[in-house]
């Protein structure tokens, strides 16, 4: 008897290694040919594309033009030097370029194959940490088929920052689910590389007391303020905010911004009032929906999406978190995944062909907001998975 229960237990161990997320040969090969997909279209339509902004950017830096980072002026030259677009203009904050400083040094396609293999590890790094703490393994599909997902594809094409963020996200998860609240909050500060995408999160944080977690999202912001006044000093750093606040954004990114503002952009309602009120009844709602790590991770960062100052059809890819995390809490049953996961991608895919709105993914995004909440509370199965992060947790806490 207990050699057939210690076979059965091998068993299942290798079942569950074959499962998992693995860094093969066939992987390598079909990401090493989508690589020369990538740059080949990357070639040919650069200038419509992201990551030339980043890259004249960064020239701004070791050129010697560090201090006028953020004016609008100096940027319009260097756009000029580099055939960018004029109202393709670099926002994000000073720290966002430290990656490519060393990559600018080399020709534009050399580097952007380089950052694209950087997104490649980005990308598989974040579903194998996520994988590891939900305990949810289908083997390299999750992967491939998040290259067939429209805003994933569209990170990748553009050479954008949000794979960045989407890895941020899913190691302060693994972290926090480890009772280490200060350095996941430290790691989640690296999302302010796109700091409109961390706002709504730290606001429902706020509400939930989370100190600690905040104490640690406070140091790394910090060390990252440090570090891009290092880079561009003072003065620069100080005329950011403005340059933010008052740069025309393209009136034509409004209607595929999956938020509460592109949502209402397109229906004709983009009131101040109306959208500070959902952007409150959301961040409130996703905090009364935290009665556990899962539910509330999921439902912060789906809040934090939908009250974005700005969300690039790239920042989509950040519902990977949320995804994983309903599976792992039951409010997505794992035998529907399938079911859900073809039509999520055909449908992406078909709105970014046909040119519809992906404004009208805030809908979606809502939804599941909605059903976080809604969903009753699954009751553990037992000790082992208890995040610790739930037992460190005053409210819940038995008899707390």
């Amino acid at each position: 008897m207990q050699v057939a229960k210690v076979g059965e237990e091998e068993t299942e161990s290798t079942r569950s290694s074959a499962s998992r997320l693995q860094l093969n040969g066939s992987l390598i090969i079909s990401l090493a040919l989508l690589l020369a997909i990538f740059l080949a279209i990357h070639l040919r339509l650069d200038a419509h594309y992201d990551f030339g902004t980043f890259y004249y950017a960064a020239h701004m830096v070791i050129d010697g033009s560090r201090h006028a980072l953020y004016d609008r002026g100096v940027q319009s030259a260097f756009q000029i030097r580099y055939h960018r677009p004029q109202d393709m203009v670099f926002r994000n904050p000073p720290f966002a370029l430290l990656p490519l400083l060393p990559l600018a040094k080399l020709p534009m396609a050399v580097a952007f194959s380089l950052w694209t293999a950087v997104s490649f590890a980005l990308l598989f790094a974040s579903l194998k940490v996520l994988q590891d703490e939900t305990n949810i393994f289908y083997g390299n599909w999750p992967i491939l088929l998040s290259l067939a997902f429209a805003p994933v594809l569209a990170v990748f094409l553009h050479g954008q920052f949000s794979l960045v963020v989407v890895a941020s996200y899913s190691v302060a998860y693994a972290l926090w689910r480890r009772g280490r609240l200060a350095l996941g909050g430290a790691v989640l500060a690296i999302a302010t590389i796109k700091f409109q995408l961390v706002i709504g999160f730290i606001a429902v944080l706020m509400l939930r007391r989370r100190g600690r977690e905040l104490a640690g999202f406070a140091c790394g912001s910090a060390v990252l303020l440090l570090i891009s006044i290092w880079m561009v000093g003072v003065p620069s750093l100080l005329s950011y905010p403005a340059f933010v606040l008052h740069g025309d954004l393209p009136i034509s990114e409004l209607p595929h911004m999956a938020n509460w503002e592109g949502l209402l952009t397109i229906n004709g309602m983009n009131h101040p009032a109306l959208l500070v009120g959902l952007s409150l009844g959301t961040i409130a709602w996703a905090a009364w929906a935290w009665k556990d790590l899962d539910r509330g991770f999921a439902a912060a960062t789906l809040a934090a999406m939908l009250v974005s100052l700005h969300l690039t059809p790239q920042d989509i890819s950040l519902a990977l978190v949320p995804f994983y995390l309903c599976i792992k809490a039951g409010i997505l049953p794992r035998h529907r995944v399938p079911a859900f996961v073809i039509p999520v991608i055909a449908t992406t895919m078909a709105m970014v062909m046909v040119e519809v709105p992906l404004a009208f993914l805030a809908i979606p995004l809502a939804t599941a907001l909605c059903w976080i909440g809604t969903e009753p509370l699954k009751k553990s199965s037992g000790a082992e998975n208890t995040p610790s992060y739930a037992l460190s947790s005053p409210e819940l806490r038995p008899n707390a």
